[in-house]
């Protein structure tokens, strides 16, 4: 049986596009191509285009660039920082955490921010102070309740960074 390029064509691109919806590398020989770089601008945008919520990170302590996004893959929910993401490298203990203030910072003082026992949910330990990189938020943290990421340093009990969470 014979098929038609169209026909071929089709069916890579309906592979393809599944592959990278459930976040699959597919290599470039399976397809019969010659290998080519990632596109990772344009996935990283098409993630962002379908996430559950996101938001770019405010300077709080420490100067700040980039931001998140909260999206579903592979049936759990991931809180991913943008590539372009960096704060502080010189501070320690470093985390992501929740609040369920829209303003945490109103609810604190300059120039350290610190949070309030019960004022913010821990995520994670930051992995890195810059880079894209992703934590899976258990079930355990009601989303709908949160209404802002924040990067806190726990040691000195400053927050470094804060984002609003735009659905």
């Amino acid at each position: 049986m014979t098929r038609s390029p169209r026909t071929v064509l089709t069916g890579a691109l309906t592979l393809v596009a599944a592959a990278a919806f459930s976040g699959t590398v597919l290599p470039a020989r399976s397809l019969g191509l010659p290998a080519v770089e990632p596109i990772t601008p344009a996935l990283a945008s098409l993630a962002q285009a379908m996430a559950k919520a996101s938001g770019s990170f405010r300077m709080a302590e420490a100067p700040v660039s980039g931001g998140f996004s909260i999206s579903e893959q592979g049936g759990k929910t991931v809180l991913t920082l943008s590539g372009d993401f960096k704060t502080n490298d010189m501070a320690p203990d470093l985390w992501v955490a929740f609040s369920p203030s829209a303003t945490p910072l109103a609810m604190s003082k300059a120039p350290a921010f610190p949070l309030k026992p019960g004022s913010y949910t821990l995520l994670s330990k930051l992995k890195s102070s810059k880079g894209g990189q992703s934590y899976v938020i258990p079930a355990s943290i009601d989303l709908k309740a949160q209404k802002s990421v924040l990067i806190w340093c726990q040691k000195f009990n400053a927050t470094m960074a804060w984002a609003p969470l735009k659905p």
